[in-house]
């Protein structure tokens, strides 16, 4: 493929997105998603078909651009979830309204977070460098500096966390991203980077599957709702964040109704990764 442009990717997957998920894409889409003229948005679909001359035909009935039976995403993963951060995005609030497909996205109640927050967080996990900053917890309400080397970012579904070396503990650790507060100072190279931090370079497998007390009838469906094979899914997950996981496919208790349980982690992985787990 020939070399592009980072912003004539976006328009592509702009295209793969609605032609993918709507099963439609036109020339008055983009142009009010990108505002431009139809002229612009034309030539946009145009270019794209030189990449994926295989993807879209036009349908005169449609008054559009539909994905043909060979359809094969180029420039997006093919998931869904891409298809509700395009609606859903920042500076793309419109889409709703515009297009109107009855498209609901649920965003977590997050603290807004300033940018200059998180620029020398940033800067420090480019760079490699150790930084001085306040941060509190539920165990020390009360703002205390401490001294980290960051490596990684991770959004777990309703937090920002930082993962990071502490210079207190010293021990890799996780910190919520909104507790962070006042300015952040360098204090030179990190001390401990990211091919260090053993959880973090740990990968597991957690084996999920219908709770076995529910009637066949049900596990089968709760195996289509999570696209399961002979009764399992495996999920790939780094031990440093399997915690996470669980608490998002709500696995971090065990509900003595087995209709609210529904999935449990498989006995025997459950074992294995315990040592992860609060």
């Amino acid at each position: 493929m020939t070399r592009i442009s980072y912003q004539e990717a976006e328009h592509y997957r702009i295209i793969e997105t609605f032609a993918q998920w709507e099963g439609r894409i036109n020339t008055t889409y983009l142009q009010k998603i990108l505002q431009i003229s139809r002229q612009k948005a034309s030539e946009i679909v145009g270019c794209y078909q030189n990449y994926a001359p295989d993807n879209l035909r036009y349908d005169a009935s449609a008054k559009g651009y539909i994905p043909t039976a060979d359809f094969q995403p180029r420039f997006t993963q093919g998931h869904i979830d891409e298809y509700g951060q395009l609606l859903a995005r920042s500076g793309c609030i419109d889409y709703l309204s515009i297009f109107e497909t009855g498209f609901c996205y649920l965003d977590a109640p997050l603290r807004n977070i300033s940018p200059s927050l998180v620029q020398p967080i940033m800067r420090a996990i480019r760079d490699k460098l150790r930084i001085d900053i306040g941060y509190t917890s539920l165990s020390s309400p009360e703002y205390e500096s401490r001294i980290i080397s960051p490596h990684c970012l991770v959004f777990d579904g309703i937090r920002w966390h930082v993962r990071a070396h502490c210079g207190k503990n010293n021990d890799f650790r996780d910190f919520v991203l909104s507790r962070f507060n006042g300015e952040a100072e360098f204090e030179g190279p990190a001390s401990c980077t990211a091919e260090q931090d053993e959880r973090w370079n740990t990968w597991l497998d957690l084996i999920i599957q219908p709770d076995p007390r529910l009637a066949p009838q049900k596990r089968r469906l709760l195996e289509l709702d999570y696209q399961m094979e002979n009764g399992q899914r495996v999920i790939s997950v780094r031990a440093a964040l399997v915690m996470y996981l669980t608490q998002r496919l709500r696995l971090d208790h065990y509900d003595q109704n087995p209709e609210a349980q529904q999935i449990i982690i498989e006995p025997e992985c459950l074992k294995r990764i315990s040592q992860y787990l609060p």
